[in-house]
């Protein structure tokens, strides 16, 4: 179930670069890399791009020449990223609205802090199919429908379904009980919450449905998982 996972861009023409940051950043994200434009907006047309780090500099064109493009496709911050250390390439970056740049080579402790810090603060400007997506993911507990959805991110039913499918492959409705159940298997595993306390916690008014949909997804009822975990720490109460 990795489609919670937010989706990076890395735009650099050294291969080195792309698979060290690809690397680093796997497993927080899931790494898209390109090495020009063209590949890059290829990306951004297909996929829900949730931040972009772009070379100042590439082989064949001035990465800030690209973030123009980039931003007729994507809403998503562009960190930058620049060899030359000058403040005059910072300066221009942030002009040509690029929201952060950092300097090679990149820490990427620090790279992990800044992109975590964009993409935070991007939430308030997601596309509404995004927006509807957060709220699932973030919010199981309440009693979504597309209906409810579409008029909080501005849109009609119809055009959050259409929009949504676009983006994701799968309706709200679809991606809702994913997000339910990814949340009380997460439940299960690190709480000692009572059955029906997960199933209310993730949005379950009734127990048994619960049990059947969380059936259905994993092929163990949510008792049968409680108690596979027990067995295999040995009683201990998780931390």
């Amino acid at each position: 179930m990795r489609e919670s996972v937010p989706h990076i861009l890395v735009v650099d023409d050294d291969s080195s670069v792309r698979e060290a940051l690809t690397a680093a950043l796997d497993g927080t994200y899931v790494v898209h890399s390109a090495s020009n434009g063209d590949e890059a907006c290829a990306v951004l047309r297909t996929h829900p791009i949730a931040a972009i780090i772009l070379d100042a500099i590439l082989e064949d064109e001035h990465g800030l020449d690209l973030i123009g493009r980039f931003r007729t496709l994507s809403r998503a911050p562009i960190l930058i990223l620049t060899g030359h250390g000058t403040e005059e390439l910072a300066v221009r970056a942030l002009r040509a609205k690029a929201s952060d740049y950092l300097k090679k080579p990149v820490n990427i402790r620090e790279l992990h802090a800044t992109l975590a810090r964009l993409i935070q603060s991007d939430h308030s400007r997601l596309d509404p199919a995004a927006q509807a997506r957060h709220l699932m993911t973030e919010h199981p507990e309440r009693p979504h429908t597309t209906a409810s959805l579409a008029k909080e991110v501005g849109l009609s039913d119809r055009q959050l379904h259409r929009r949504f499918r676009h983006m994701y492959g799968k309706t709200p409705r679809r991606y809702l009980v994913e997000a339910r159940l990814r949340r009380a298997e997460e439940l299960l595993r690190t709480t000692d919450l009572g059955i029906e306390q997960i199933a209310q916690a993730v949005g379950y008014q009734n127990v048994a449905a619960f049990d059947r949909t969380f059936k259905r997804a994993f092929g163990v009822t949510p008792s049968e998982l409680r108690d596979h975990r027990n067995r295999v720490s040995g009683g201990k109460r998780p931390n």
